[in-house]
């Protein structure tokens, strides 16, 4: 009930965020404003979106007198730039697929959204983790199994398609798939209702470290030249491995596809919010860099490094510090 009570109070304020938000802009007057509200999407809680948005926010509040970040569960990538076109939400996790695909109008948007690039953080693997009894080691086992390929919508569809695809197994008529969010494909996996979920993620994923301290699984293995032409074909793909001995039960490494993690904004955010979000989020990366393995990849000369068009108050500040002429 209590965790009831929490995602619906989560909601409200996800669907009043632009009430909370002009609450904190004196955009009558045009004055700047003494505080700001900023609503931040990541994605379900097993994930590191979650885990590191709220690191990240709880860090920039605790140091800043100027923004206060409310941190968003949602269901990733696409519900989260589809929320910054309207303003629903003033920042948001996405792979940069996702974001390029946005900002441009191209890929699996037929128009260009109201959405800014803001920062990259970190890279991120392609996880597909099957049950250790379903016999599943590499996508090729995948055929004629239950697989949950992700939320529906979302990007890390595309990639798990794509490597399917490159083994020669048809996603539509091959498995029988699932469009879960995180915690819904690993609570499946570990009650046997599926054979396999797919997630991206930065590892350690907890949902992993969780599912794998009571329930016998694995991670899904792709052979290097089938990972080499899946990356190939895509730009915003890169070969990575997770190590030998990340999760339990884990005893080779495992050749994943990789993508970089985003932080974009929406366009309606003002640049006085965003600089501060910017500076807060780098300047103060060292009081939370222990939430996560992935945090230690925050960097300021990385986190100006974005494929599309930079907000102007990340911009800003990458111009102060003079990453970017």
């Amino acid at each position: 009930m209590k965790g009831r009570i929490k995602l619906l109070a989560g909601m409200c304020c996800m669907v009043m965020a632009g009430i909370c938000f002009a609450n904190g802009v004196q955009d009558t007057t045009g004055k700047k404003a003494s505080h700001y509200d900023l609503v931040m999407g990541t994605a379900g809680t097993a994930g590191t979106y979650y885990v590191v948005g709220a690191a990240m926010a709880a860090s920039i509040n605790k140091n800043s007198k100027l923004v206060n970040v409310v941190v968003q569960p949602t269901m990733g990538s696409i519900e989260n730039l589809n929320l910054a076109d309207t303003d629903g939400i003033q920042l948001g996790f996405s792979n940069s697929d996702g974001v390029y695909w946005a900002a441009t109008g191209t890929g699996t948007y037929k128009r260009k959204l109201h959405i800014k690039a803001v920062m990259n953080l970190y890279r991120s693997q392609g996880q597909m983790v099957a049950l250790k009894s379903s016999g599943i080691k590499t996508y090729r086992d995948l055929k004629g199994k239950k697989v949950n390929l992700g939320p529906s919508g979302q990007t890390v569809v595309e990639i798990s398609k794509s490597v399917l695809r490159a083994y020669g197994i048809d996603p539509e008529k091959d498995i029988t798939s699932f469009n879960l969010s995180v915690d819904e494909g690993l609570s499946k996996l570990k009650d046997g209702e599926i054979d396999a979920s797919f997630f991206c993620a930065a590892y350690p994923a907890a949902g992993v470290v969780n599912i794998a301290s009571t329930t016998p699984v694995q991670l899904v293995d792709i052979d290097p030249a089938i990972l080499k032409k899946v990356c190939d074909e895509n730009p915003f793909y890169d070969s990575g491995k997770i190590p030998a001995g990340i999760y339990k039960g884990q005893n080779t490494d495992i050749q994943v596809v990789e993508m970089v993690t985003e932080i974009f904004a929406s366009e309606a955010a003002p640049d006085e919010a965003i600089y501060e979000f910017v500076k807060q989020a780098l300047e103060t990366q060292p009081q939370y860099v222990n939430a996560h393995v992935s945090i230690r990849e925050i960097k300021p000369e990385n986190a100006c490094k974005c494929a599309t068009e930079i907000h102007p108050g990340a911009l800003r500040y990458y111009r102060e510090k003079g990453l970017i002429k």
